[in-house]
């Protein structure tokens, strides 16, 4: 996905602490992807800063539940990967939706 600054490198070895909130995985139905690129901020409140970080099947996430246009989102704020050992910001603007074409979906439970 591009190259990290050495500022989003420092940031991203210094995000360990657990961040507040309810955790949300993503997880699938079906084979195929390896994960899911973030998606715009639905509400438009922010850009989509950069796609960096992405989450893999199985990450935990973290942010804000909102509704738009009858679907519900999260703006997230952290992400921590399957196999990862702490938690990273995740980039300004970046959400997820619940449910995505019968396929990815975020859930509470691992």
């Amino acid at each position: 996905m591009g190259q990290m600054s050495s500022k989003e490198q420092e940031k991203k070895e210094n995000s360990t602490a657990e961040p507040t909130g309810t955790t949300y995985y993503l997880k699938k139905r079906r084979a195929g992807c390896t994960g899911m690129f973030w998606r715009q901020d639905p509400t438009k409140t922010h850009t989509l800063a950069s796609n960096n970080d992405w989450p893999r099947d199985g990450a935990a996430l973290k942010g804000k539940v909102v509704e738009s246009d009858g679907k519900k989102w999260l703006i997230a704020s952290h992400v921590k990967q399957a196999n990862g050992t702490s938690w990273v910001e995740a980039p300004v603007g970046s959400a997820m939706p619940f449910e995505y074409d019968n396929h990815y979906y975020l859930d509470e439970k691992p």
